[in-house]
């Protein structure tokens, strides 16, 4: 409706204006009754012209703001919504910076020869904690090269191909990590506990742990180098009889956000950093 009357508005007004003149003319050139006749009978159509033609004047001019209004404020969503998408943008690019610079920090401060990955799939089996990442052997990745991070151990390379590897993570059951406690040197093997934490095998009832002592690995074994952090404990338990302590660790690394990488290089297994 609004828009027949709006492509209609000029012709509608026209016809208004043309029965204002024919009435003024009639009542101007006939003086005679017939004539003021036409005159009394085209007042009350004219004054209808009138209203018609301010009315419709008003509801366009009314309807063209509002058009106008619904296709700014539209304008001015889509603005918003393209400001918002390169805000995320930016952002993320400055997380990745941090990572980054992150990483790099860590691979010029130690004597490892570190290669970069990036995370690009993960298990989905409830059994397995495993990371695949973009290297493999056309890479130089080899089974058993140790993944790290700056915050810590990763895992290791269990499967190759020529464009991408899968790691075994420290968590899974089947992980055993030869380590000491770094505080007392007392030797232990991390196990994986399908979890977030991992478990310490072999930690003698003589030996001192307690929580809060840092985990490192020992270098024995032949895959991972000596010293490289695995975790904290948080929990020991000395049950009487028991020939070893029960003993918790909470892996340092974040395993719910990594993303990027090292692979040490295979020189490096179990030499010292």
């Amino acid at each position: 409706m609004f828009g027949f009357l709006l492509r209609h508005r000029g012709a509608l007004l026209g016809a208004g204006l043309a029965l204002l003149a024919l009435g003024a003319l009639s009542g101007a050139r006939d003086g005679s009754v017939l004539g003021r006749s036409v005159g009394l009978l085209g007042a009350p159509v004219q004054a209808t012209v009138r209203g018609l033609a301010g009315g419709i004047g008003s509801v366009v001019d009314r309807y063209a703001l509002s058009v106008g209004a619904h296709r700014e404020a539209g304008e001015l969503r889509q603005e918003v919504a393209e400001l918002k998408r390169e805000l995320l943008a930016v952002e993320e690019v400055a997380q990745e910076n941090r990572r980054l610079r992150a990483l790099l920090e860590f691979k010029e401060s130690t004597d490892l020869a570190l290669e970069p990955a990036r995370v690009v799939g993960r298990s989905a089996s409830a059994w397995f904690r495993t990371i695949v990442l973009d290297q493999g052997s056309g890479d130089g990745v080899a089974v058993d090269s140790p993944v790290v991070t700056p915050a810590g151990v990763i895992g290791r390379v269990y499967e190759v191909s020529p464009s991408a590897s899968r790691v075994l993570l420290i968590t899974d059951p089947s992980s055993a990590v030869d380590a000491i406690v770094q505080r007392t040197r007392a030797q232990v093997v991390v196990e994986g506990r399908l979890g977030s934490t991992c478990r310490l095998l072999y930690l003698a009832r003589g030996d001192d742990a307690a929580v809060g002592d840092r985990v490192v690995t020992s270098g024995l074994g032949g895959v991972f180098p000596k010293g490289l952090l695995l975790g904290e404990i948080t929990q020991v338990d000395a049950t009487l009889g028991d020939v070893f302590q029960r003993a918790e660790l909470a892996p340092s690394a974040d395993f719910a956000r990594l993303e990027e990488v090292f692979i040490v290089g295979r020189e490096e297994r179990g030499a010292a950093p």
